[in-house]
This record gives C-alpha cells, structure tokens and sequence, in this order.
C-alpha cells in the first residue's frame, strides 16, 4: 500500500500535535456553580467512585475516537492506493510472410497457413506481416502484434486459395478472388525478386531500427513469367545488406534451384524443398530459433483503496457520538 499524497499526513499529524499541546495548555476549569462543603463523604461512596471512573474512561474513549478519526480522515485525503507491476518478456523480432499466390503453389501455401496459425498463437510480443505477390505484391497485414487480426486474415487467405476454381466466374470473385486483388499484372506473372525485394520494405524502420532481428518467411517456385525489376539473386543481396534473413520453401517442381538457394542462403538464412517431407517443420522450427532478442516490459497497475480508512472512520465516529451523548457536551 502507498500514499498519493503523503505530505498530507505529515501536515496533518503536525497541526493535531500543536493543536493537542496548545489546548492541554490553554485548558480552562470549571468556574460555574457553588462550592459545597463536607462533600468527602459522598466522594468516598461506591457509586461516586463508580460513576468518576466511568466519566473518565468516556472522556478518554471520546477524545481517542476524535484523534483516530481525524487521522482516518487525513489518510483517506492521501489517497491509499494499492500499486501492482507487472513485469512482462517481449520478444524483439519481426516476422514477414511473403507467399507466392499461383495457384501452383495452392497446396504448399494451404499446408503453411495451417501451420502459421499455430505459430502466430505462440508468439509474445513479437510482430508479424504477412506480403503476397504474382505480377504485382500486396501488402496484406502490415506489421503488427495484433494476433487475433493476423489470425482472421491468415483463415481468409486459406479460404481464398482452397474455394473452388470455379468461383473464379462469379462477378466479384468471391472468396477465390481474394489473393488475386491486386496481385494480377498484364505485364506478367510470378515476379519472385520483386515480390521478395516488396517484403524486405515493408519493415517499417529497416534503417532507423537496425538492432532489431528481422526475418522473411518465403514461398515460391521460382518460375518467373515476365520481367521483374530485380533479380532473385539482386534481392537476396538486399536482404543480406539490410541484414534481414530469408527461409524459403519451394515445391519439388521449383525452377533454377541452384540459382534460387544460392541466393537464399546468402542472407543468412536457410533454403528448404518439399521433396523432403519434414521440409515445412524444419524451416518453422528454424524459424521460432533464430535470432530471438528480447526485452522485459513493466507496466503499473493502480488502485484506489479507500475501503479499511472509511469503515474505521464511521465505527470511531459512531462512538464518538455515544461517547458525546453520554457526556453531556
């Protein structure tokens, strides 16, 4: 428990104590009414005594009951509060999905959000994208720990890529239109590296925030239809330079192997192809392993505890005014 104002007590406690010393000082007696002699007798009866020792236990309980009220008065002015912090671990790491959205690649993409759904429930504090291309890139979720958002727009993406082909006929699209909006170019098709180079710029604070660990989940099969504006092996050298690592997954089918894990691994990162069935596993394990740095966030929760102050104030109040009543003043 602490005092908002604690001052206030101190002031309080002073101004009773010179107030208590300057009456006990000032005290005036008694000097109404008429001397009466012979009165030892009376003074020495049991009830005389009785009623004397009464009067002064009310008198002491009545001044008593004054003090602590006073004082439970000036403790509920300090406002007591009850002051709780937390201490919570955040991870400092970003976490950019970029898929490929041809619809050679439905099954690996439909397997993947599967297992990104189970990941994004994992994370602590971490932020997540999500970037999709064909001839052009989107950006689907921007940067964010908002996980129940990433979670929504992860299950529309699956619905997208497994509604039926023939949806595609249907006036707005339907669900099956979903990944296409925006990703359709009439200059081409499947631009890997610029797909890859929109995922790298689209963490915020690339340059401003360079200690924080960076990461691009990727899939595609690297069948360029078209010409990009970079090169697979061009936009691997700017993740290395921005030193954000690259996972790739690719289908068995996947086009210039060589030439597209080469330029995965150059980034620090890892390449990985379905034709092993532990493919997706492995790339997500190595994934939530690398580069995890971390801070501790504290946060103060803060509450009004006025409740023992007020219930001691009415119980000395009430026998204050017994005391009061029964004395007579």
């Amino acid at each position: 428990m602490e005092l908002t104002y604690t001052l206030i007590v101190y002031i309080g406690v002073a101004a009773l104590a010179v107030l208590f010393i300057v009456t006990s000082f000032s005290r005036a007696k008694y000097s109404k009414g008429r001397r009466s002699a012979n009165t030892e007798f009376i003074r020495n009866t049991p009830q005389y005594k009785g009623l004397v020792i009464r009067y002064e236990l009310l008198k002491v309980l009545t001044v008593l009951c004054l003090v602590v009220s006073i004082l439970a008065a000036l403790f509920l002015v300090a406002k007591p509060i009850s002051v709780k912090t937390t201490t919570t671990e955040v991870h400092n790491r970003d976490i950019m999905i970029c898929l490929d959205v041809s619809t050679s690649l439905d099954g690996v993409n439909l397997e993947l959000c599967e297992h990104l759904k189970d990941m994004v429930s994992e994370l602590k504090g971490e932020r997540f994208g999500i970037s999709i291309f064909n001839g052009r890139s989107v950006l689907l979720v921007p940067l964010t720990n908002d996980y129940p958002f990433i979670q929504s727009t992860i299950q529309e993406l699956e619905d997208s890529i497994s509604a039926s082909d023939d949806e595609l006929y249907i006036s707005d699209y339907g669900d099956y239109g979903y990944r296409f909006s925006g990703t359709i170019s009439d200059v081409g098709s499947s631009f890997i590296g610029d797909g890859l180079v929109s995922a790298l710029y689209s963490f915020p604070d690339l340059d401003t925030n360079p200690d924080r660990s960076r990461l691009i989940v990727f899939v595609t099969d690297n069948d360029l239809n078209g010409e990009p504006l970079v090169s697979i092996t061009q936009a691997g050298e700017l993740c290395a330079s921005k030193e954000v690592k690259v996972f790739a997954l690719a289908p068995e089918f996947i086009v210039e192997e060589n030439i597209f894990a080469s330029a995965i691994q150059s980034t620090g990162g890892a390449y990985f192809n379905t034709r092993d069935n532990r493919a997706m596993d492995d790339m997500l394990a190595e994934v939530k392993d690398t580069d995890v740095s971390s801070y501790f966030y504290s946060s103060r929760q803060v509450t009004d505890i006025p409740e023992a102050a007020i219930v001691l104030l009415v119980a000395v109040a009430c026998v204050y005014s017994y005391g009061v009543w029964r004395l007579k003043l």
